[in-house]
């Protein structure tokens, strides 16, 4: 049980794995591979788009 952690796995084990974790992670949770800050900025001016067409519509200045 030579160069073993408590989990059993050895460095190059544990290594592999955070490689494919951080892998699977920058793929799956973000599909366009943007920064946080910048999904943050998408977010915000996607709520403005949003509460300026509902303003829109309830002043009647657009029609659906």
């Amino acid at each position: 049980m030579a160069h073993q952690s408590e989990s059993g796995r050895d460095r190059n084990e544990r290594q592999e794995h955070d490689r494919k974790a951080r892998s699977y992670e920058e793929t799956t949770g973000n599909p366009y591979h943007l920064s946080r800050g910048a999904r943050t900025v998408v977010g915000v001016l996607a709520v403005i788009v949003v509460i300026t067409l509902t303003g829109l519509f309830v002043s009647g200045s657009i029609h659906w």
